[in-house]
C-alpha cells in the first residue's frame, strides 16, 4: 500500500515521540538515582544526615510520580511559528542533556498560544497541529491553519480534531482535556493567582475540568505558595470526588485534597440528603443561633446541684445560681468553651464563696479567709468530679444529638423555628448524619473550640489529684502519662500528608495550619449559609476558584447564600468568566435540555452546543415502569460503549437491572450533578421536577447528564408533550 500523506506526517511525528521518550527515560533513571543517594545519605547516622535524605526522597520521588504520570499521551501538541521556529507541547517538560527544549511543559507560557492563538489572532502560530497517541506510538493527526500562506512548505491533514474528541466514550471517571482545552476555557485557567475567579456556565461547559487544570496550573507556576500550604478541592458527593479523582493526577498533580460537602468534618461521613423542608432549615444562617444556644444550655446529665462542707458549714449551689455562672462563663469565652475548665472553677468557686458568706459561714467558722476555703474546695475529689460532669469537654456530635430532644431543641430554636419545624429537626438527628448535618457539625466545633491539648511540661496523672482521665479541670491540658525525655526527630513530610495523617486520627497537630492556600468549590450554586461558613473556616487567607451555573441551583434562598459567599471569599479581587459553549451534548439533547430550562428559569439562556449527531433523544411514555426501565437500560448499554446512567427521583427504590453490566449506573437526580455519561434514562421526570421547589432545575441537571444518546420514561402524557416539544404544559 503506499503511504498517504498523512501516513508520511505521522512517521515524522512518531520520529520526535520516540526521542521525547528516550529522553523521558534518561529523566526517570536520573530520579530514580537521587531517590537512591537520598537513602544512602541517612547512613551518616545523624539527624542532620536524616533531614537531607527527606528532603531529596521527597523532592526525588516527587518528581519521578511527574514523570510516571506522563507516559500516557507524553506529546500531544505542535506549534510551526511565522518564523519557522517548531514547538512540542506535552505533559511535563523533557530537555535534552544538553537542555534544549524537547518538549514544552502545557502550564509553562512558552505554551499559552497552543490554546489561546485563533484565526482572528494567530499570535504568530501557522499550523497548530493535535497528536493522538495510543501510549507511545502516534495514530493519528489533526492540524488546525491560521495563517493562510505564511508557512507554503507546511502540509495540512485532517480537520475537526476537536469536534472528533467530544464523541469519545466515557470511562467511568473525568479524563483530563489538556490537549483539546480552548480559548476561552484557557483564560479562566490560567487567571491570576491572587485573586478569586469565579466560573459561570451551563451544563457540559467544562466548568469542573477548568477548574482542575487551573490547580495543576498554579501548582506548576506557584509551587512553594500553594503546594506548602495545601489546595482543597470540594464536590457535592462522593460519587463526583471519585468521578473526578483521576484528573490531577493524569496532570502529575497529586497533591490537592478531594473532599465532598458529606466527608470535609474528620470523624463524620454524611450519609443521605436531607427533605427539601428540612434542608431549608438547616442550611440557613439563623442554625449559628441555634447551636451557639444549645452549647450554652447545660449539656444532658448535667449535675444541678453543688454541695460541700468547710469546717462543718453546709454550703450548696442550686440550679438557678449554677445556670447563672454557666451563662457568666460563655460571655467570657469565644470559641474556647472546650478549654473554659479554669474559668468555670474560678467562677464556681466564687459563687461558693458568696454562698459561705450567705448562710453565716464566718460565724459558723471563724477567721475563715478567702484563699482558705477556695484552696480546701479545690482539694477535695468531689468538687473536682463535680465540674468534669458539670463542664464537660463536649464533642460537635454530642451537641448534634443533644439537639433530637425536642424540648432541648425548642429552647435552643427559640423563635426561630416552628413546632413543626422543631419535630422534623429533632426526628433528623436521630438518624445518620446528613449533608447539612455535616455543615452544622462543624459550625458546633467552631463554637466549643478544640479539645484541650498536650502540656509542654509532662506530668504523670499519678502526681495530680487534678487530673481525670488525662485532663487538669483547671488548667484544661491533656496531661500525658508518661515522661518523655528524648527529643524526636520529625521527618519531614508535605503538608497535604500531614494534613491526610490528622483527619485519619480525627484531629490535627498542633503545627498543623487549619486553612488551605486555594480552595476549588464545584457546584457552588447549592451550597447553603451553614455550607459556606465550613468552607470559609478552610480559607480565611485563601484564593478560590468557584465553579458554578445559577440555573441548576437547587438552593432557593440564593441571596443568603450569596451573602454568606461573599463573607467566605473575603476581599481579594475577583475575575468572572463565563464560559457559553457546551461540549457535552449533542445538539439534539441539548435541545430537551433547553425546553427543562425554559420552564425553569424562564430568563437564563442555555450554552451553545456545537456538535449534531443525528440520534434524536427518545421521550416514551409508559403505562408501567419496572420491565420498561429494565429493557431501556439494556438497550443503551447495547449503543454504546461507554457508561449508561439510569437517573431516578429522589427517593424511589432502584429498579432490579439484572444481567446489565456494571457500566450501567443507577442513581438519583441529585447524584447525578456533575457527572456525564454516554447514555442516560431518565426516569418519571414530573417526580423528579415535584421534589422540590427547584425540582425544574433538578431536572434541568438530569437531562443534561448524556454524551451520545438520551431516554426519557413516563407514565405523564403531558411530560412526554413537554420534552419532546409536541406541546407546552
Amino acid at each position: 500500500m503506499v503511504p498517504t500523506v498523512k501516513d508520511e506526517q505521522i512517521a515524522a511525528e512518531q520520529s520526535r515521540v520516540d526521542e521525547a521518550y528516550a529522553r523521558l527515560e534518561e529523566m526517570r533513571a536520573g530520579a530514580r538515582r537521587m531517590i537512591e543517594e537520598g537513602y544512602r545519605q541517612a547512613q551518616a547516622g545523624t539527624k542532620g544526615s536524616l533531614v537531607d535524605r527527606d528532603a531529596m526522597v521527597h523532592q526525588a520521588s516527587a518528581r519521578s510520580h511527574a514523570l510516571d504520570v506522563a507516559e500516557e499521551g507524553l506529546v500531544f501538541g505542535r506549534l510551526d511559528l511565522v518564523g519557522g521556529e517548531t514547538l512540542y507541547v506535552g505533559r511535563v517538560g523533557v530537555r535534552t542533556s544538553e537542555h534544549d527544549s524537547l518538549v514544552i511543559d502545557w502550564r509553562a507560557p512558552a505554551a499559552e498560544a497552543f490554546y489561546r492563538a485563533t484565526p482572528e489572532d494567530p499570535r504568530g502560530v501557522v499550523r497548530r497541529r493535535v497528536l493522538h497517541c495510543q501510549g507511545r506510538k502516534v495514530v493519528d493527526l489533526e492540524d488546525d491553519l491560521l495563517i493562510p500562506g505564511a508557512r507554503p512548505d507546511l502540509t495540512i491533514v485532517g480537520d475537526g480534531a476537536f469536534l472528533a474528541s467530544l464523541a469519545r466514550s466515557r470511562e467511568g471517571t473525568m479524563r483530563d482535556i489538556v490537549a483539546t482545552i480552548q480559548r476561552e476555557q484557557d483564560e479562566v485557567i490560567r487567571a491570576a493567582a491572587d485573586g478569586t475567579v469565579i466560573v459561570q456556565g451551563g451544563p457540559g461547559t467544562g466548568k469542573t475540568a477548568v477548574a482542575l487544570h487551573r490547580v495543576a496550573y498554579l501548582l506548576f507556576r506557584h509551587r512553594r505558595r500553594f503546594g506548602s500550604r495545601g489546595v482543597l478541592v470540594v464536590g457535592p458527593n462522593p460519587r463526583f470526588t471519585a468521578y473526578i479523582e483521576r484528573v490531577l493526577p493524569s496532570l502529575g498533580e497529586g497533591g490537592a485534597t478531594l473532599r465532598s460537602l458529606g466527608d470535609l468534618v474528620p470523624g463524620a461521613e454524611a450519609a443521605a440528603h436531607d427533605a427539601p423542608e428540612i434542608a431549608r432549615v438547616k442550611g440557613a444562617a439563623m442554625m449559628t443561633r441555634v447551636l451557639r444556644r444549645a452549647v450554652q444550655d447545660a449539656p444532658p446529665g448535667s449535675p444541678d446541684t453543688l454541695r460541700t462542707v468547710y469546717r462543718g458549714v453546709v454550703v450548696t449551689l442550686g440550679r438557678e445560681t449554677l445556670d447563672r455562672v454557666r451563662r457568666d462563663v460563655h460571655r467570657t469565652v469565644n470559641g474556647a468553651v472546650n478549654t473554659a475548665y479554669p474559668r468555670a472553677a474560678q467562677l464556681l468557686l466564687g459563687a461558693l464563696w458568696d454562698r459561705f458568706l450567705d448562710v453565716g459561714g464566718p460565724d459558723d467558722a471563724p477567721g475563715t479567709t478567702r484563699a482558705a476555703f477556695t484552696g480546701h474546695v479545690r482539694d477535695e475529689r468531689r468538687f473536682v468530679e463535680f465540674l468534669r460532669a458539670w463542664w464537660p469537654v463536649r464533642r460537635p456530635a454530642d451537641v448534634l444529638r443533644s439537639l433530637a430532644d425536642v424540648d432541648r431543641l425548642r429552647r435552643a430554636a427559640g423563635r426561630s423555628a416552628t413546632d413543626r419545624q422543631v419535630r422534623l429537626l429533632a426526628e433528623s438527628w436521630q438518624g445518620p448524619w446528613s449533608y447539612l448535618d455535616i455543615a452544622l457539625l462543624d459550625e458546633a466545633g467552631a463554637i466549643l473550640g478544640p479539645p484541650p491539648r498536650p502540656a509542654r511540661g509532662k506530668k504523670r496523672k499519678a502526681e495530680d489529684p487534678f487530673v481525670i482521665d488525662g485532663v487538669n479541670v483547671f488548667t484544661g491540658e491533656v496531661v500525658e502519662t508518661e515522661d518523655d525525655d528524648e527529643p524526636t526527630l520529625r521527618e519531614l513530610t508535605t503538608y497535604v500528608e500531614r494534613r491526610e495523617q490528622a483527619m485519619r486520627r480525627g484531629d490535627d497537630d498542633d503545627d498543623l495550619p487549619v486553612e488551605y492556600a486555594h480552595i476549588v468549590v464545584d457546584e457552588a450554586q447549592d451550597l447553603a449559609p451553614t455550607q459556606w461558613r465550613m468552607l470559609g473556616r478552610r480559607g480565611r487567607q485563601a484564593t478560590w476558584t468557584v465553579v458554578a451555573d445559577p440555573a441548576q441551583s437547587a438552593w432557593e434562598d440564593s441571596a443568603a447564600a450569596d451573602k454568606t459567599m461573599d463573607t467566605a471569599l473575603g476581599r481579594r479581587p475577583r475575575h468572572a468568566f463565563q464560559l457559553t459553549t457546551n461540549y457535552r451534548n449533542s445538539i439534539e439533547i441539548a435541545e430537551v435540555a433547553a425546553r427543562v430550562l425554559a420552564r425553569a428559569v424562564p430568563e437564563a439562556r442555555p450554552a451553545r452546543a456545537v456538535r449534531a449527531s443525528g440520534r434524536h433523544p427518545v421521550i416514551r411514555h409508559v403505562s408501567e415502569l419496572d420491565g420498561s426501565v429494565r429493557a431501556e437500560a439494556a438497550a443503551l448499554a447495547d449503543a454504546v460503549e461507554g457508561t449508561v446512567g439510569v437517573i431516578l427521583p429522589v427517593g424511589r427504590p432502584a429498579p432490579p437491572l439484572p444481567d446489565l453490566p456494571e457500566r450501567v449506573q443507577v442513581l438519583d437526580a441529585l447524584e447525578a450533578k456533575g457527572l456525564e455519561f454516554d447514555a442516560a434514562l431518565i426516569v418519571e421526570p414530573g417526580e423528579i421536577a415535584d421534589y422540590s421547589r427547584t425540582g425544574l432545575r433538578t431536572l434541568y441537571v438530569a437531562v443534561s447528564r448524556a454524551t451520545q444518546r438520551l431516554t426519557v420514561l413516563t407514565t405523564a402524557p403531558d411530560w412526554q408533550a413537554l420534552l419532546s416539544g409536541a406541546a407546552s404544559r
